[in-house]
């Protein structure tokens, strides 16, 4: 017997993987792995642990090999349909949580992703993505990057942006936020990359106490060995930022993924063109920002200035 051979006994596992071996008997080609693929593969391996199976448990479920569960969630390839159907079955999900993850398995060739009306998906993805990477590259028109805010400006923040949420709702939102920062004190680090507006260090979110310790909080980031932190000047009104925020994360074994998020929508980008247009636009950005030394300095004046008012 083959190593992925089925031998489950429950006829519906059982046609879902025998329709995903007919298929590689027809020789007929799967949709390449992309960031579908990994968003897909997050999901399956949250929902897992949630049932607290192990791959081994769903491996023995399906007739397959742990490995094979491993590199599905890994989202080494994209899962068929017909898998991702299997899958669920085993782990226990039914309803509305296994229509949507259908429903993305059927959806394109794995090269994008975008969660327009799930916001918790949006910020899950992102999540697991964000904990992964080896090197984020983030451009803020406004704001403070997320990853650099401290918790009364961050609160000050989605205060003002969440326009439909509870207090409670913004407090826990905020805690989310402080934890992603985490990865910034692991023993390895990501390298992080800020390139920031002089509009954003001005602009007194908070007030201006808020604003004093949020800019000392980017000054001792940015006296750290993993992170550089580049200041756009105020006197560069037309710069390659103007159409918005979006981040960049490099991985140290899969594509490069961009982010781009609104209000309600979240675009997960891994197509090289797109990447290479993106990266053009943090060259285009570094070219009139500040050098780093500068940066800081600039910082450290403009927290002078709130500190003194």
């Amino acid at each position: 017997m083959q190593p992925d051979e089925v031998t489950f006994s429950n006829p519906v596992l059982a046609f879902c993987f025998d329709a995903c071996k007919h298929r590689k008997e027809r020789n007929m080609s799967l949709p390449k792995a992309g960031v579908t693929t990994r968003g897909i593969g997050f999901e399956l391996e949250r929902l897992r642990t949630k049932a607290q199976l192990t791959l081994q448990d769903v491996g023995k479920g399906l007739g397959v090999s742990a490995s094979t569960i491993s590199r599905l969630e890994n989202g080494k390839r994209q899962p068929t349909p017909e898998e991702v159907s299997a899958m669920l079955a085993v782990i226990g999900v039914i309803g509305p949580e296994r229509n949507r993850l259908l429903d993305r398995a059927r959806g394109g060739d794995g090269s994008g992703l975008v969660e327009a009306s799930n916001p918790t998906v949006q910020s899950r993805t992102y999540l697991n993505f964000e904990t992964r990477a080896t090197v984020i590259t983030d451009f803020e028109l406004m704001l403070i990057p997320g990853l650099a805010q401290t918790p009364e400006y961050a609160y000050a923040i989605i205060s003002a942006i969440q326009v439909d949420e509870e207090e409670s709702s913004i407090e826990v939102r905020v805690g989310r936020r402080m934890a992603r920062q985490a990865i910034l004190a692991r023993r390895r680090p990501p390298e992080l990359n800020l390139i920031l507006t002089e509009a954003a260090l001005r602009l007194p979110i908070g007030g201006p106490g808020v604003m004093t310790r949020q800019l000392r909080h980017l000054v001792d980031l940015a006296g750290r060995a993993n992170t550089t932190i580049r200041v756009i000047p105020a006197d560069v009104v037309g710069h390659a930022g103007l159409l918005g925020q979006f981040v960049i994360l490099d991985f140290a074994n899969d594509k490069p993924v961009v982010h781009v998020e609104d209000r309600t929508t979240g675009l997960f980008l891994d197509e090289p063109a797109r990447v290479a247009l993106y990266r053009l636009t943090v060259e285009k950005l570094a070219a009139v920002a500040l050098d780093e030394e500068d940066s800081v300095r600039l910082m450290k004046s403009i927290a002078r200035e709130f500190d003194g008012e």
